[in-house]
């Protein structure tokens, strides 16, 4: 018997959603966090659509939104401000909300603890850190130390604990412990680049600022990322350093309002908030799970930031592991499944991270020639468009069913005769399996709906006339009818994580993905008496 089923290193962003989806399915999960408290500055500023998703599950995307901004385009200049490449931000999406917003990571940090502290069975402790690591075949043990801030330095009170528990995630970012621990190394794939990142705060919020939404200036005097809006009191620009720049003469008093002032920006209209000199770098840990110890965020990955999919895969990490973390938990499936983890998401962080590159590799040239020839490229329509973002092509997924198998499943407005909302308030996040054909739905044998229980899962008719029963939800904006319809299929499964794991069109295709899947998680399919 251990102390708890989860011990988790680390609570940033990542650490709160992994903790905050194990806990709303009840299992008992101990954070240990370095910081005394939430840190106070921000590092991510952008999530898209499936992101907020993800905020949603836990009942906190409604307070985000409220201090985001949605952004619709984000452009990318030369030095003489034509556009090089465009990329849409408002283009329609299946989750149900905007496609992109920019945000300041302190409020979404309050509003996702908040989440957790509703949760009774996450036990959060700020101002512990993991000195010991041990793995065992059947538990984790790790002893922490109490420490806080004095005069701005760490320092231990001399109190430590020692705690057990069947699983150790390490949320805890790129100089990971876990990961150390775990023996897990890193693959370099070859970006590093230092850059100014300031933050500043208007004294008018509403201040006219002659600069893109969201932008890159491909300008090989100084690259520079800029981003009117980081929430609604912020504003952020991140300056390349060039040869021969050091990180002390960038963040010297001054030197950022030299290079703001072209903004119109000074000490009389604005503050900064925050200044920092960051590397950014490619890697990808060689595996996400060493036996009983599983990595998520910044602990297996690190990309440049030119898609603003750092921390957004961190949270993709989060919620598919929690959901695997959740069957092995109660004994519905055994731990083989948690080896889907990494087949899963590294290689599709692989390609964020590839694109990332890509993208930073357009911006960061600071040599003239190599930068005209560039601009010549991108105005003459020669350079190649980004790649589509990557979806799930391995491990829990019948990709062979449907090309559409893998992808993000769709979120509309419903009704179930009693409450209207978006569908994952009312169905939850769980398996379903959602039908628009009533005899469909009513083929489905009492071996796979008992597997459907089993997991958690739910069956459900999608139907656009009024209110049939419990199983019957109402499409009131026709989100499925148009999903189902364009696919050319009348039955989907989906995952937890919002994944299509499979479609089906007949009665008996059904009954066999339903079984397939149980197959691949591992559930042994009820025989009949």
């Amino acid at each position: 018997m251990t102390d708890y089923d989860v011990i988790q290193i680390g609570f940033g962003p990542v650490g709160q959603i992994h903790a905050a989806t194990l806990g709303r399915s009840g299992h008992s999960v101990a954070v240990f966090e370095r910081s005394p408290s939430l840190y106070q500055l921000s590092r991510a500023g952008h999530c898209d659509h499936e992101i907020m998703r993800i905020f949603q599950s836990v009942g906190a995307a409604d307070a985000i939104e409220r201090d985001a901004i949605p952004i619709l385009d984000y452009d990318w200049f030369n030095a003489d401000g034509e556009i090089l490449l465009h990329l849409d931000w408002n283009a329609p999406t299946p989750s149900g909300w905007r496609s992109d917003y920019l945000f300041y990571q302190p409020y979404v940090e309050t509003e996702l603890r908040a989440a957790v502290d509703r949760l009774p069975s996450v036990e959060v402790n700020l101002g512990w850190e993991a000195t010991a690591i041990e793995q065992y075949d059947d538990h984790v043990e790790v002893t922490v130390r109490e420490g806080n801030r004095d005069q701005g330095r760490w320092t231990a009170t001399g109190r430590t604990r020692t705690v057990t528990a069947r699983y150790l995630v390490g949320a805890d970012g790129a100089g990971s412990m876990a990961r150390e621990v775990a023996g897990i190394e890193w693959e370099d794939f070859g970006f590093e680049e230092n850059w100014l990142v300031v933050d500043v705060r208007p004294h008018d919020p509403d201040l006219a600022i002659d600069m893109p939404e969201a932008g890159q200036i491909c300008d090989p005097a100084r690259p520079v990322s800029l981003f009117r809006w980081l929430g609604r009191e912020h504003a952020r620009w991140e300056f390349m350093l060039l040869p021969g720049e050091t990180a002390q003469g960038m963040t010297d008093e001054g030197r950022d309002w030299e290079l703001l002032a072209r903004w119109g920006l000074s000490p009389d209209n604005a503050t900064i908030a925050r200044r920092a000199i960051y590397t950014f770098r490619s890697l990808l840990a060689k595996d996400f799970r060493a036996g009983r110890i599983l990595l998520v965020g910044d602990a297996a990955h690190l990309m440049p930031p030119f898609m603003g999919q750092g921390m957004c895969s961190g949270l993709r990490d989060a919620i598919n592991l929690a959901w695997k973390l959740d069957l092995v938990l109660r004994e519905v499936a055994s731990a083989d499944l948690l080896g889907t983890y990494t087949e899963e998401r590294r290689p599709h962080v692989g390609q964020v991270i590839a694109t990332s590159i890509g993208l930073g590799q357009i911006v960061c040239v600071s040599d003239p020639e190599e930068a005209a020839e560039r601009d010549r490229m991108f105005l003459a329509g020669e350079a190649p468009p980004p790649p589509p973002f990557p979806w799930l092509q391995t491990g829990i997924v019948a990709a062979d069913t449907h090309p559409s198998a893998g992808q993000l499943g769709v979120q509309g407005r419903i009704s179930t005769g009693e409450q209207t909302g978006r569908a994952d308030d009312l169905l939850g996040n769980t398996w379903l399996v959602l039908c628009d054909d009533r005899a469909l739905l009513d083929g489905i044998g009492q071996r796979q709906r008992e597997l459907i229980d089993r997991i958690g899962g739910r069956v459900v008719h999608i139907s656009r006339a009024r209110h049939r029963g419990a199983d019957s939800v109402v499409d009131l904006d026709a989100t499925y009818h148009a999903w189902f319809n364009q696919g050319e299929f009348r039955a989907v499964i989906v995952r937890p994580d919002f994944y299509t794991y499979g479609m089906a069109s007949h009665v008996g295709d059904l009954n066999a993905l339903i079984d397939r899947l149980a197959e691949q998680i591992g559930v042994a399919v009820p025989t009949p008496a």
